[in-house]
């Protein structure tokens, strides 16, 4: 069950990565994770796994929400405009 689950979820970062919503760097580096630890292996490790990412991303948010508020003062999030 472990393993085509993992598979799954690794199916589902691809698809997400298509969509731009999840970067190709974060789903290598999962899928390099999962391997590692073993597709066959306790759930749990994969869950930790998975919250170690979502921390150091949190944690990435957070640094560069400050460094902006620093650089340029507290900004409003505004859509980026590409020409």
């Amino acid at each position: 069950m472990t393993e085509n689950a993992i598979r799954g979820l690794v199916a589902s970062l691809k698809r997400e990565v298509g969509k731009g919503t999840i970067s190709a760097a974060t789903e290598h580096h999962l899928r390099r994770e999962f391997a590692a630890i073993g597709w066959d292996r306790d759930p749990l490790r994969h869950v930790a796994k998975l919250n170690d990412e979502v921390r150091r991303h949190e944690t990435e948010a957070r640094v560069l929400r400050e460094l902006r508020d620093a650089t340029f003062g507290v900004a409003p999030m505004v859509p980026v405009v590409t020409e």
